[in-house]
């Protein structure tokens, strides 16, 4: 699946998403998306953002509260390890 959002220099542009996250805490959802760029260290750059899974354009909204964005980035950051687990457990399977 891919969106379009707006990037740090205020342009549109396409992106992947990864996975999208519902929050029972906050009752909120979430979006995680990339644009396949890596950083200085090597990590593959992603970006959370809060969204309305039932708004067909799949606008995104800063998460702007500290607290609750450090929660929800450690909640996808334990998804993410997970995700990586199982493929590697699979390929070596394979």
């Amino acid at each position: 699946m891919k969106i379009n959002a707006i990037d740090d220099s205020g342009k549109l542009k396409e992106y992947d998403v990864i996975l999208t996250y519902h929050s029972d805490d906050y009752n909120k959802d979430y979006i995680v998306y990339t644009d396949n760029i890596y950083n200085t260290n090597n990590e593959l750059q992603i970006y959370i953002n809060e969204y309305n899974p039932n708004d067909i354009e799949v606008v995104v909204k800063v998460v702007s509260d500290n607290e609750e964005y450090d929660r929800i980035k450690k909640e996808i950051d334990s998804i993410l390890v997970s995700m990586k687990n199982e493929t590697d457990i699979l390929q070596n399977n394979e």
